[in-house]
């Protein structure tokens, strides 16, 4: 029997659905689900956009029948104006060709040898920013702390570079305000051609060129080294240029200057911003719960202290890296996964998907589902410790699944281990407000709705 689906299509044209995803895209598909149940069908214009709350429905759209499903053409445009043509915002054999030539960039001895820079830049920033005295505390605004974290790692990993702080405030401020314009843009009906005037376009334009000259100065900088015979380390951008993909003819077989770019642009923005917001509310959670801040202290300060800057060690501790997937479990860094596009007629899990169909997997949705994750609003870190009831597969994504899982997953739970391991194991947090942590907002990634501010006081 072919499973019931909720159709809605509001008048005039399902158009007044595009606010009011806008407006609160966590909510709106929260009322969904309560309202349809595990799959509803909407109607925008002449195109159906399929919502599916179940975590099989999910891996079957993303694994069993990836190759019927692409990422929507009209949501990669919008992403490229941005990132320009890279492994994130590409399909097909372009997508195929980039990811084969950058996998070797995120190999685990690449990332092994990642780690003691992921923990210098932890302790570097907090030698600035940070109380030094024991028993000294200030009030910290959390994502931009984590925000400065993140992106010297990642600089450090693509371009072996230190920033200086003219330069993180200039591309942190270009990065949020190139987000609320991406999503600006995607619920627009129709998008102007690009050289047209249309709003945010000005504005748009001048970040992109702050995110674009710090990429290409490095860029440069490194060719020059290079001619000069300079010696150059072995990062990201040193792998890129190098790789050859033996698949390829000649013509193809190296990265062209254009996918350079556009990869060390998406990965600067990808590499860094995703991380920042899961660090940012999994300090927020620590200092909300502190009987289980001060386990995680214990644990984190039971290890020998190389083992708190080692990438395969640091998986020792066990409620450390529970507590940040509780974390992104209840913040994920990605609310929803990319918009699918039906390529053809698709059986799914009791009922057709049209061709030319979009499907849409609320990822914030299946994390907080009671029938996945009982008490699903609760902080319950031993979800993911050994011995812990099975999940579903797929109920748990941060990182997407599939073939187009995100490429840096391991690099990113790395790297939070080591940046969280390296905070807590010095400072004890509390939150300056309240006991609540701060709404949630979808501005690309998930944000906090206000500026998230935790008191942090030095341990001895």
């Amino acid at each position: 029997m072919r499973a019931k689906q909720a159709a809605i299509r509001p008048w005039p044209l399902g158009l007044p659905l595009l606010p009011a995803i806008r407006r609160d895209p966590l909510g709106f598909a929260a009322r969904l689900y309560a309202r349809h149940g595990d799959a509803v069908r909407l109607k925008v214009l002449s195109t159906d956009v399929h919502y599916l709350f179940r975590p099989e429905a999910a891996r079957q759209v993303l694994v069993n029948h990836q190759d019927d499903f692409a990422k929507d053409e009209r949501t990669l445009d919008v992403m490229q104006s941005v990132h320009g043509a890279n492994v994130i915002t590409t399909e097909g054999a372009v997508w195929e060709r980039q990811r084969r030539m950058l996998a070797p960039a995120f190999a685990p001895k690449r990332i092994a040898a990642c780690a003691a820079s992921m923990a210098a830049a932890a302790d570097e920033c907090a030698s600035r920013e940070l109380p030094a005295e024991a028993g000294a505390s200030a009030v910290v605004d959390v994502d931009g702390l984590t925000t400065r974290i993140t992106m010297d790692v990642i600089l450090r990993a693509l371009f072996s570079y230190r920033y200086r702080p003219e330069e993180a405030a200039a591309a942190s401020t270009a990065v949020r305000a190139l987000s609320r314009q991406l999503m600006r843009e995607f619920f627009w009906p129709l998008r102007p051609v690009a050289w047209l005037p249309y709003p945010g376009r000005a504005e748009k334009a001048r970040n992109l060129a702050v995110i674009h000259d710090l990429i290409h100065a490095r860029i440069e900088a490194r060719r020059r080294d290079m001619a000069d015979g300079a010696e150059v380390e072995e990062d990201i951008l040193g792998l890129m240029l190098a790789a050859r993909d033996e698949q390829a003819d000649a013509s193809q077989a190296m990265l062209s200057d254009a996918e350079i770019l556009d990869n060390c642009v998406g990965l600067f923005g990808a590499g860094h911003d995703t991380s920042a917001t899961a660090l940012t509310w999994w300090i927020g959670l620590m200092a909300a719960h502190p009987d289980i801040a001060a386990q995680v202290r214990d644990e984190v300060r039971g290890l020998p202290e190389g083992h708190v800057a080692a990438a395969k060690e640091i998986t020792e501790a066990r409620l450390l890296n529970a507590t940040i997937k509780e974390a992104m479990r209840l913040y994920p860094p990605s609310a929803a996964t990319f918009t699918r596009r039906a390529l053809r007629d698709v059986e799914l899990d009791g009922r057709t998907i049209a061709r030319g169909a979009l499907v849409i997997i609320p990822i914030w949705n299946l994390h907080h589902d009671e029938r996945w994750f009982p008490e699903p609003d609760a902080f319950r870190p031993e979800r993911f410790l050994p011995g812990a009831p099975a999940l579903p597969r797929s109920a748990f994504m941060p990182f997407g699944i599939g073939p187009h899982f995100c490429l840096g997953q391991q690099f990113a739970t790395v790297e939070m281990a080591l940046v969280a391991a390296r905070l807590i194991r010095r400072h004890d947090f509390s939150l300056a407000r309240g006991n609540a942590l701060p709404a949630p907002v979808v501005d690309l990634v998930l944000k906090p709705r206000e500026r998230l501010q935790v008191r942090f006081t030095r341990l001895a």
